[in-house]
């Protein structure tokens, strides 16, 4: 296992990598899960603390860098639309499951 520290700029904790398995990279930063990077076909995916989707970066350098820029407010705002469409798309799912329910009630005595 591979560790190396890069200073962050969110506070006086530093970020420590881990190379927990073949192309995938952990971050913690004062003890907490912070990110990750994943080598893909081509490049990096960097992922922040709660799973969402940073970037794709040719170097693995620039992926970890990327994580210290998650609170930088395009990221923030990129986190809160992946939130609000997962909550549209969890509503939508509940009211069509909603609405066979229903149907299936309204029409089991006709059976």
């Amino acid at each position: 296992m591979t560790t190396a520290s890069i200073p962050s700029t969110l506070g006086a904790a530093r970020v420590l990598w881990a190379n927990v398995d073949t192309g995938f990279w952990v971050a913690h930063r004062g003890g907490e899960y912070f990110g990750c990077v994943d080598a893909v076909s081509g490049g990096y995916v960097s992922r922040d603390a709660h799973g969402i989707p940073i970037g794709r970066y040719d170097a693995l350098s620039a992926a970890k860098a990327s994580l210290r820029t998650t609170s930088h407010p395009a990221n923030t705002a990129r986190r809160h639309r992946f939130e609000r469409a997962s909550v549209l798309t969890a509503t939508a799912v509940g009211g069509t499951a909603l609405a066979f329910a229903l149907t299936a009630g309204a029409l089991a005595p006709l059976l």
